[in-house]
């Protein structure tokens, strides 16, 4: 099989909360060794990026010496915790964004989507969009006049075709772009995380197309999803990426098993971290019987208590907890939040410290090991997440006591 992606050494540099270098000083400085037929004298600083931890340096590394090849017709999973560089990376592929340093070379058009509603104009129709979409990738009228019905009726938004798209739903915006994507005629197609946004049939129809294009029209898939059982069912092969490295490309099911040993080993029975400097964060967790007892075992007949001490030391208004409970194999299973909860504790102006239980009911979990996320943020800015943490306490479900 041929090549049509190569990557080498391909890394992203940032620089933390500027847009560019920030200071006239960082561009002469820049501009100057440039002129002397130096290296830029800001590759040689940054920091890996662990968005857990508090660096002492401006900039950061969203990707650093990323090297593969896929060759045509290949499905390739890209997985890693949130952080990682997963988007960074496809955005890099589908030229969205440059590499700081590296070289990319791509064989044939490429298909991306990686924003819901990505190419399109919230005042045009759904109609016009299909076209704008498809002269953005390069293909003829003619060619997206023989694949509209086709298109239209895969997305199932037909009645709603000559009406502007600023009027959809995300669900309706993704439904449509993925089917544009999807069927005009690029050699690559690189789809993100969005098709979470679509409801459970729509996701099946979607994998069932990808896997299509892959197996019967020989096209390459590029797909990033914290579904493990979606990257197992649809990879051939995988990435694991860790703050912003490749540290395993191999058969999806193996890179797969190195993914959930990797979550197992950082998730623990409790968390404790006393001294962050965040305006909201997790102090304290752990979990806990009816009776008290604090343990990380669990009958299938018990109730299963997670307790959370969050400390909040500036008087924000408008913050939320989001609960999400997945299983070995990263599927979630459970989320719920605090949003619309008139007893949100949190969403006060005071500041201190508060306790929260949230009790998952006996008998709704089979058994197996189990992992915590949780991400506290604020309705007041845009998008703040304040504290995330991805798995970071763990527990095991037995089908009965007698069992442990």
């Amino acid at each position: 099989m041929s090549v049509v992606i190569s990557v080498e050494n391909v890394s992203k540099q940032y620089r933390l909360g500027k847009v560019g270098t920030g200071t006239i000083t960082h561009d002469l400085n820049r501009w100057w060794h440039l002129f002397r037929g130096k290296e830029d004298p800001y590759l040689k600083v940054g920091e890996t990026n662990d968005r857990t931890s508090k660096g002492s340096s401006e900039y950061v590394w969203a990707l650093k010496d990323i090297n593969f090849e896929i060759s045509k017709g290949d499905t390739v999973g890209i997985i890693g915790l949130n952080g990682a560089g997963k988007s960074t990376l496809l955005k890099i592929l589908s030229r969205t964004t440059s590499p700081t340093t590296g070289l990319l070379k791509l064989k044939g058009r490429v298909a991306s989507l990686l924003e819901v509603g990505t190419g399109f104009h919230p005042e045009l129709s759904g109609r016009e969009n299909v076209y704008l979409n498809g002269a953005i990738l390069g293909m003829t009228r003619r060619e997206i006049t023989r694949k509209f019905d086709e298109i239209v009726d895969f997305s199932g938004v037909e009645r709603y075709v000559d009406t502007p798209v600023k009027r959809y739903s995300s669900g309706m915006y993704v439904r449509l772009a993925f089917a544009v994507a999807a069927h005009l005629e690029s050699e690559i197609l690189i789809v993100d995380e969005v098709l979470a946004v679509g409801d459970a049939e729509f996701q099946k129809k979607c994998l069932g197309k990808m896997s299509e294009v892959s197996t019967r029209e020989g096209r390459t898939v590029l797909f990033v999803s914290h579904n493990i059982h979606a990257i197992r069912n649809l990879c051939n092969n995988s990435i694991l990426l860790e703050h912003g490295s490749i540290t395993y490309f191999d058969h999806t099911q193996r890179v797969i098993q190195k993914y959930i040993n990797k979550r197992e080993k950082t998730s623990s029975a409790s968390y404790l971290n006393e001294n962050s400097q965040k305006a909201i964060f997790l102090r304290n967790a752990y979990l806990m019987k009816d009776d008290g007892s604090k343990v990380d075992q669990f009958s299938a007949d018990e109730n299963i208590n997670v307790v959370l001490i969050i400390k909040k030391t500036t008087a924000i208004r408008g913050t939320y907890m989001h609960f999400s409970l997945s299983n070995s194999e990263g599927l979630i299973v459970l989320e719920t939040d605090t949003l619309e909860q008139p007893s949100n504790d949190i969403d006060t102006p005071a500041t201190g410290i508060f306790d929260t239980v949230i009790t998952i009911p006996r008998r709704i979990l089979n058994a197996g090991k189990y992992l915590i996320s949780l991400g506290i943020s604020s309705t007041q800015a845009h998008k703040n997440q304040i504290e995330s943490l991805d798995s970071f306490l763990s527990f095991e479900v037995f089908a009965d006591t007698t069992q442990r």
